[in-house]
């Protein structure tokens, strides 16, 4: 079949792979214009994506993953209260980006090209492109992301729901750092657990992949509760006073958001991750959302990765669930061709794979209450 891809983040990517795996004439539609860089931080590569990469010529264990060996729990004043053993490997957005685009062929992303509508029509579905240009596909993956526009398309009237706090991010190269600083972090994912705020930092590979002690990076997470709706809204304002709706990209911070992280980071934090703060050059936010679409499919649009769902962060499994969909939905679609029922086949399939996402959907939500995070839920 013939299969759009709207979105050529991690999910579409790995949707493109899959399809691709089974045959189909698979097209990226990714509006950026160019492949992304540095666009996000540290990433949690689980068995799952471990698995799919690896299946797809891949040696990525040794190649995507700064390993680690411990957990470890700091006071407030940084000294150690606990510690155990930690198999999740570490990576970052950017090495399971690289090894996916990696492995498509150049010309199967159109960069640059943004989907303005989308249109089911019988036995097809055709694409706008920019408001210029019209494509007909036997089926089309909105794979655009938590803020998706194919999800908006197809239901005006739903809306994510904002989940009380926030993110603060930043990652910070590992030789700006000192020797006895780095020697405090190395080889564990550190955490200090204060009321209402949970702070994690764990090394990840160079933005070019490298992950030799000295050339990698310094991924640190500030999760902290934001009941206050003025106060959300001004730091999701940029540097431009563009109002963001879920985050703000590295360097795009306001003046005013960075000097909020700063006094926070001098009144809250252990020296030890105050160092991190300093040396980090460009910090960015993300405000933590819900979103669950009321369907996976409609017709012959099927939504994947955050676009269908997003999973509380604290379960680590964002990239391994994008695989998960590309999987699931290659295996609906393997035995099909365009003269059979494609419509009934995608309802099939996203039925089970909603379903199959409610526990950890669930298990998100538990663990962010565990660390006092967010509203209350029932």
């Amino acid at each position: 079949m013939k299969i759009a891809i709207v979105g050529g983040s991690i999910a579409g990517l790995a949707a493109a792979l899959t399809l691709r795996c089974v045959g189909h004439d698979v097209t990226i539609f990714e509006r950026t214009a160019a492949a992304m860089r540095g666009h996000g931080g540290g990433v949690a590569v689980l068995r799952q994506m471990m698995h799919f990469l690896e299946q797809h010529g891949h040696a990525a264990r040794k190649t995507l993953a700064v390993p680690i060996e411990w957990r470890r729990w700091l006071a407030s004043d940084g000294s150690l209260i606990e510690e155990g053993r930690e198999i999740v490997p570490f990576s970052s957005w950017d090495a399971v980006y690289r090894s996916l685009s990696e492995m498509l062929p150049s010309d199967v992303v159109r960069y640059g090209e943004a989907v303005t509508n989308v249109r089911n029509l019988q036995g097809s579905v055709e694409i706008e492109i920019d408001g210029r240009e019209t494509v007909t596909a036997d089926l089309l993956i909105a794979a655009d992301g938590a803020g998706s526009g194919i999800r908006a398309m197809l239901f005006p009237d739903y809306r994510s729901s904002y989940a009380g706090y926030l993110a603060w991010r930043g990652v910070v190269e590992e030789a700006r750092l000192s020797a006895h600083l780095v020697a405090e972090l190395d080889n564990s994912i550190t955490l200090l657990r204060e009321r209402d705020a949970l702070f994690m930092t764990f090394p990840i590979p160079a933005l070019d992949g490298a992950i030799k002690p000295g050339e990698r990076r310094f991924n640190w997470l500030w999760y902290r509760n934001e009941p206050d709706a003025a106060a959300l809204s001004r730091y999701l304002t940029d540097r431009e006073g563009h109002r963001h709706h879920a985050s703000v990209s590295p360097g795009e911070l306001s003046a005013e958001a960075t000097a909020y992280l700063h006094d926070c980071a001098r009144e809250k934090l252990p020296p030890v991750f105050q160092q991190l703060m300093t040396h980090t050059q460009a910090p960015f936010v993300q405000a933590i959302f819900d979103a669950l679409s009321p369907s996976f499919a409609v017709g012959r649009v099927a939504l994947v990765g955050d676009a269908a769902c997003t999973v509380r962060p604290h379960t680590a499994s964002g990239t391994s669930k994008a695989a998960a969909d590309a999987i699931a939905l290659a295996q609906a679609l393997s035995d099909l061709n365009p003269a059979v029922d494609i419509e009934a086949a995608l309802a099939t399939w996203a039925t089970a794979r909603r379903a199959e996402l409610g526990p950890l959907i669930a298990r998100g939500k538990q663990l962010a209450q565990s660390f006092g995070l967010g509203a209350i839920t029932q």
